[in-house]
């Protein structure tokens, strides 16, 4: 008795399928996609530091020992303070953190840091600390703190006293926030303007391919400068952070639109829209159940590629000044205390901000890159 050999069948891209394979169940496509970026290692590490940075972003009230704008007036400039674990006397010890005391060199007027054994303060988790809210209720609970009521300054401290990294993480969700407002409003933009000016074509086309080029014309950073010089700056904070998003819509919408209406002129022609016209489907339908649809992949592509842009964006004109307001804090407005050298000179852990800012970027980058590789048809993995 011989055995059977399963019969292969030869796909169109070349590969060999035997019949099993072939008349297994079926997956969708964003099954296939799903299980494609699983495959993908640098993906995967792109969308745990997404994660990472979308929770600090989320529970900042809470991971941070401090609000923003408290204030150690015994700590200006203080160094960061580094937990230890080893006793002075020896041995392992709970973590804890020494006090720094202030020595002036007396012959440069330097004044130096040396940490202080007398002010030691134990770390403590899930310790009462500055209010907070979140979804509109109070809470008190902080992640990390000291078990004496004590300051601890794992960053340092700036000019005014305040620790770094609470408005570090304070400005992770303000920063997001801008990211993903302007993402969302200029992919909703885009995709409106450019899916209805692919799929009617004829004069509308013409006309909206006009406005398209001439928000591309102009440079987009002299633009960014003169449009955010004449926001109002006695105007409420919240109403600056609005004006400034819009801004920064106002000219990032264009680039998907153009994208999106090459991609319809190609789809309009394919079997199945023509077949939908020709039975009398609304535009409305055809746009909305295959026209969108098979766009949605390059648009959420664009979309990972768009918020580290617009995160690096705020960042710069906020390092300039010109961008989010106080007391509102972000990454950029941090950086906006060392845009001199003796700044930095004096108080390099200042500069904080900036591996967030790395991170996040990467981060953003990595998952989209998976994406797009999850995505592509025609990728072999």
């Amino acid at each position: 008795m011989t055995e059977k050999t399963p019969m292969t069948t030869i796909t169109p891209d070349g590969a060999t399928m035997n019949a099993e394979t072939a008349t297994g169940p079926g997956l969708s496509y964003w099954q296939l996609v799903r299980r494609r970026f699983l495959r993908n290692r640098y993906g995967l590490v792109g969308l745990i530091g997404c994660l990472f940075i979308v929770v600090t972003a989320v529970f900042s009230g809470f991971i941070a020992p401090y609000d923003g704008e408290t204030k150690d007036r015994a700590a200006i400039y203080s160094p960061p303070q580094m937990p230890r674990i080893i006793a002075p006397e020896g041995g392992l010890t709970r973590p804890y953190v020494l006090g720094y005391a202030e020595e002036m060199d007396p012959n440069t007027f330097e004044i130096t840091f040396v940490p202080d054994p007398e002010a030691r303060h134990d770390l403590a988790l899930f310790v009462q600390g500055d209010p907070w809210t979140f979804l509109g209720m109070e809470f008190e609970t902080r992640l990390i703190g000291t078990s004496d009521g004590g300051f601890v300054h794992l960053l340092g401290t700036d000019s005014l006293g305040r620790d770094v990294f609470s408005r570090m993480v304070e400005g992770t969700r303000v920063t997001l926030l801008m990211g993903f407002l302007v993402m969302a409003a200029s992919c909703v933009i885009g995709t409106i303007v450019g899916v209805s000016s692919g799929y009617f074509g004829g004069r509308f086309d013409m006309l909206v391919q006009r406005i398209v080029e001439f928000v591309k014309s102009f440079p987009d950073l002299p633009l960014y400068l003169a449009l955010v010089a004449i926001l109002p700056r006695r105007a409420d904070p919240v109403t600056v952070f609005i004006l400034f998003a819009s801004i920064l819509v106002l000219l990032r919408w264009a680039d998907l639109s153009r994208e999106l209406r090459g991609k319809v002129i190609s789809l309009r022609s394919m079997e199945y829209v023509r077949a939908a016209v020709a039975v009398g489907a609304p535009d409305r339908r055809i746009i909305g159940r295959h026209i969108v649809p098979n766009t949605s992949s390059h648009i959420i592509v664009w979309a990972t590629y768009q918020l580290p842009e617009v995160i690096l964006l705020e960042s710069f004109l906020s390092f300039l000044g010109v961008g989010v307001q106080a007391p509102m804090v972000s990454w950029g407005t941090m950086l906006n205390q060392v845009r001199d050298f003796q700044s930095f000179a004096a108080a390099p852990w200042l500069m904080a901000p900036v591996g967030m800012i790395v991170i996040s970027v990467l981060a953003f980058n990595a998952f989209g890159d998976g994406l797009r590789d999850a995505m592509d048809p025609y990728s072999n993995d």
